[in-house]
């Protein structure tokens, strides 16, 4: 009888490990797309720098092609979700995200391409239906396992397409985008990386920390080649908070000060000698043109402060708000190259308010399982804490708060919750027991 329930588990056993192998792939195969090496794989990407003609006839459509293989994910993640726990899967995802998805549902009442914001948010819903789905069902360690694989096998294409096509590989600068559509897209999937990578090399020990820590000088080395400044900028960061609190016992409150203070410093820097803040940066006194997009984005923000512009359409076409922008600077950017800035255009204060929340709240929940200093680097929760912090720099200077398809926008939605759901059982083993 024990052989004969053998027998009969055995398939059973082989039968789910082949369904977790196929789960494992599809993540990979998704997280692939949502970084964006479409254009590399297909052969699409930009041979100039955007001018004029280009910028005012934009495909408001999309990438069509991306969106086709993003979609079956998409409609499958909101049918399990709906189909398994949907109560739960909702309260998952939280109020402050809800309040954000919203607020750029309803923009489409008033935005200048109703259409195109309506798009933008169901590609939005959808990243934040599989990030939810894949939260409830697998770990955060073995999620952090296949975002390494996925940006190895990026990576490597990137250096391969480099052999393969220079002329692509490399944008109109001579600098790295590999499979990528743009150089700075690379480096915020390779900051990620480094990322996972690092949140192992401080669990192992001996060959395999050193298997991570190449990992992790892999995605630096590719960072570099792409001359991606705000991403070096947010590892670095994300670098010396762990330093901080793994070596010195500091406290997130105790390095968010001294986070302060550096950038008083910064400031006081910059005022005193542009010139050699500029050249310490690698930047000109405008920061490759941003200030004067910065300075633009306040001035329109200012007309519109509370409810903005409308999801994703402040820069879509001739006749959209950015335009302005175009004619007056000759200066063809489509977006504001600053986060905070892009979500006051889009959805107003009341939408920085809400973003603000759903990513501090998650931080702050990661922050509360810290346990002993010197046992910090140990913790599961280590990458989303990584993630986070790395996601507020990366928009100083990038826009990744909320972005549609983007695949920083998935790693968001997972980690928001996983904390949360991590969260409420950590609750659960916390209460006394029942006694009757």
């Amino acid at each position: 009888m024990v052989e004969f329930g053998a027998m009969r588990l055995r398939p059973l056993v082989a039968n789910v490990r082949q369904r977790e192998r196929l789960f494992a792939a599809g993540l990979i195969v998704y997280l692939l797309i949502a970084a964006d090496i479409v254009p590399g794989v297909t052969g699409l990407q930009a041979t100039h720098e955007p001018g004029y003609l280009d910028v005012v006839n934009i495909d408001t459509a999309g990438d069509v092609v991306r969106q086709a293989l993003l979609a079956p994910f998409f409609l499958g993640s909101v049918y399990l979700l709906v189909r398994a726990r949907l109560r739960e899967n909702l309260r998952q995802v939280g109020w402050p995200v809800a309040v954000v998805i919203a607020i750029c549902f309803f923009s489409a009442a008033w935005s200048p391409d109703p259409l195109a914001t309506l798009r933008k948010v169901l590609g939005l819903f959808g990243t934040f239906a599989i990030g939810t789905y894949v939260a409830g069902r697998m770990s955060s360690f073995r999620f952090v396992k296949l975002l390494e694989v996925a940006v190895i096998l990026a990576l490597a294409g990137s250096f391969v397409w480099l052999v393969v096509a220079p002329d692509k590989a490399l944008d109109t600068n001579g600098q790295l985008r590999g499979l990528f559509n743009h150089k700075n897209i690379l480096g915020q999937f390779a900051g990620v990386g480094y990322l996972a990578f690092l949140s192992f090399a401080m669990r192992e020990t001996g060959r395999r920390r050193m298997v991570q820590l190449c990992g992790a000088a892999f995605c630096v080395l590719s960072l570099l080649l792409a001359g991606s400044a705000t991403p070096f900028i947010a590892i670095s960061f994300v670098t010396a908070w762990v330093y901080g609190r793994a070596r010195w016992g500091l406290r997130p409150r105790e390095l968010a000060v001294l986070t302060l203070v550096a950038c008083i410093g910064g400031v006081l820097f910059l005022i005193a000698a542009p010139d050699a803040f500029t050249e310490i940066i690698g930047r000109d006194a405008t920061l490759s043109g941003r200030t004067n997009i910065w300075q633009f984005a306040l001035q329109m923000a200012a007309q519109k402060p509370f409810l903005g512009y409308g999801y994703g359409v402040f820069w879509l076409g001739p006749n959209s708000p950015g335009s302005l922008f175009w004619d007056t600077t000759l200066q063809f950017e489509l977006s504001a190259h600053n986060g905070y800035l892009q979500c006051l255009l889009d959805t107003g204060m009341i939408g920085l308010f809400a973003t603000f929340a759903a990513v501090l709240k998650p931080l702050l929940r990661a922050q509360r399982f810290t346990g002993v200093a010197r046992l910090y680097g140990h913790r599961p929760e280590n990458f989303a804490e990584w993630f986070l912090i790395f996601l507020l720099v990366l928009n100083v200077a990038e826009i990744r708060f909320f972005d549609p398809t983007s695949v920083v926008t998935f790693v968001f939605a997972y980690v928001s919750a996983h904390l949360r759901e991590a969260t409420r059982l950590h609750q659960i083993a916390e209460r006394p027991p029942f006694v009757t």
